[in-house]
């Protein structure tokens, strides 16, 4: 038997794949897509996406494929084949796939007898939705971009509530591990941005074997569903005991409407760390933070997100152990006695101070702040100086990209981070800007492309008050975010908004962002004081 098909039928490889991934965390349901490997030596992780989608029960589950052997004559194909697994027979949805057949000039019928990419999967579809019918969909490589937005098309209408789409797909093939992350870096900056467009650029296999099925998991994605993705795992086949001199990379997404529905996944092989926005708790804020009560439950409201992850904020201001008198007029000041408890409960680990009101208090305040925040426990992040994180190296710049005669500070702050020894992945939190926008302006993006020439992973913006929607593509392999809004800020939601970025960093030293829509923390907390008093 083929050694790529022999796992198929290893019950107990694929029960103790099974059993070995079950989640530590609540598994949400509303799962609308997964993406997983179909090379077994990573059935791990086969089951990982599975798990991930399994408290939901599927009427149809289809299945986009690469045709590895060149089955399909023209563009795709599909069958009625009834699927044999170790957990028992699969049928497939004859409606469904009567609706492709009838695009003749689109979709054929084939064997898929020795097609792994699919078999590879039906036992893990049988296993946990042992009612639904498969649409098994192969993909020629020899499709055009224009091919896979007409298969999309005419997927979408066998799509219900009921429907699961299942991408098989191994991404980098035959490359250097060191190649291979590059590649893989490349391949989930473009899910992050929910972009789909990106996967026409993309090298097939060098990115993956089926960029079809990438492009058409991510149109259903977003056309159908408006579905963010979550990327739960990114390894490669090194990491398995095989050679780094010829490797392939696996990557398992998992699609919900809730962007923030698989905040509680965690998983030995990675870490999450999560980033805020603008933080001032003193000022408007302070009657609301010496209420005990009422930080408890802003804690329970960031926590409900973070599942109590580390975050790191921009702490806009001066944070002093000591009472200020007389402090000059809109400077933003703040007291250790307020701060400690609040960022104790929230697992505020860390604060950057490159931004416009760290120096209200001019050199002697920002090293106050910096003893102050060493004192409560929380690593201070100074401007243009990088700190290793262990899993990423993090720089904090002030880039004034909207300040008349600030473009010379711009290419200091940048020539500063290219400069910089700081082994990759490599982040930048980049205050810059207009206040009151939310999407990246031609100056903040010249900003970073020249940023990610440099071999920036992902840039986090902060100064605007307003969170963006959504994570830009830089470049085709860095995740900018131009904003994350307010975290804890003396502003109210008609005039600011605000997001979590979660940072999931992999073992092989990719890493994956994603945002975390937050609620106005500053109304909250006003809500809850005024019921208390």
């Amino acid at each position: 038997m083929d050694q790529l098909l022999a796992p198929v039928y290893d019950r107990a490889l694929l029960s103790g794949a099974i059993a070995a991934e079950k989640p530590s965390f609540p598994v949400p349901t509303g799962v609308t897509g997964i993406t997983v490997p179909h090379h077994l030596l990573s059935a791990d992780l086969i089951a990982r996406g599975f798990w991930a989608a399994s408290e939901k029960s599927y009427k149809r589950v289809i299945v986009l494929a690469p045709d590895h052997f060149r089955l399909v004559k023209g563009r795709f194909a599909t069958g009625y084949t009834s699927f044999k697994t170790v957990f028992g027979t699969l049928d497939a949805d004859h409606a469904a796939v009567e609706k492709l057949l009838e695009e003749k000039s689109l979709f054929e019928t084939a064997s898929f007898d020795a097609e792994h990419g699919l078999l590879a999967e039906m036992p893990f579809i049988r296993h946990f939705f042992p009612e639904a019918k498969v649409v098994p969909v192969l993909a020629s490589i020899f499709t055009t971009p224009e091919d896979w937005k007409a298969a999309a098309d005419l997927l979408r209408r066998t799509i219900d509530e009921d429907t699961l789409v299942v991408q098989s797909t191994d991404y980098s093939h035959y490359l250097p591990l060191s190649e291979a992350v590059q590649r893989d870096q490349e391949t989930i900056a473009a899910i992050t941005a929910r972009d789909p467009a990106a996967v026409v650029a993309m090298l097939q296999p060098a990115h993956m074997d089926s960029k079809a099925a990438q492009f058409i998991q991510m149109r259903l994605q977003e056309d159908v569903f408006a579905a963010a993705p979550t990327i739960l795992a990114n390894r490669n086949s090194a990491e398995y005991g095989g050679s780094q001199d010829n490797t392939t990379s696996y990557v398992v997404t998992v699609y919900h409407r809730q962007p923030d529905a698989f905040s509680a996944a965690r998983y030995p092989d990675h870490s999450v760390t999560y980033f805020g926005g603008d933080t001032l708790v003193g000022r408007f804020f302070l009657p609301s933070l010496t209420d005990e009560a009422v930080v408890s439950r802003l804690a329970d409201a960031v926590r409900t997100k973070t599942a109590g992850g580390e975050i790191i904020v921009n702490l806009e201001g001066v944070l002093s152990a000591e009472v200020v008198t007389n402090p000059p007029p809109g400077a933003h000041l703040m007291h250790t006695d307020v701060a400690a408890p609040l960022f104790r409960v929230m697992n505020i680990t860390a604060a950057g101070l490159a931004n416009n009101h760290a120096g209200d208090f001019g050199s002697e305040g920002l090293e106050g702040t910096v003893a102050a925040l060493e004192t409560i426990g929380v690593k201070p992040l100074r401007a243009g100086q990088v700190s290793d994180f262990g899993t990423f190296r993090l720089m904090p710049l002030t880039l004034p990209t909207t300040i008349p005669g600030g473009k010379k500070r711009v290419e200091e702050a940048i020539a500063a981070a290219c400069r910089a020894d700081a082994a990759p992945p490599f982040i930048v939190m980049a205050h810059w800007g207009a206040e009151y926008t939310s999407r990246t302006g031609p100056e903040e993006f010249s900003a970073a492309e020249a940023l990610a020439a440099c071999g920036v992973s992902a840039i986090i913006g902060a100064h605007s008050h307003l969170a963006s929607d959504r994570i830009d593509l830089i470049s085709g392999h860095t995740q900018s975010v131009f904003s994350l809004g307010n975290f804890l800020f003396d502003q109210n939601g008609t005039r600011s908004s605000s997001a979590l970025l979660e940072l999931r960093s992999f073992q092989q030293g990719t890493i994956v962002t994603r945002l975390v829509p937050l609620p106005n923390l500053f109304d909250l907390a006003n809500a809850l004081h005024r019921d208390r008093n």
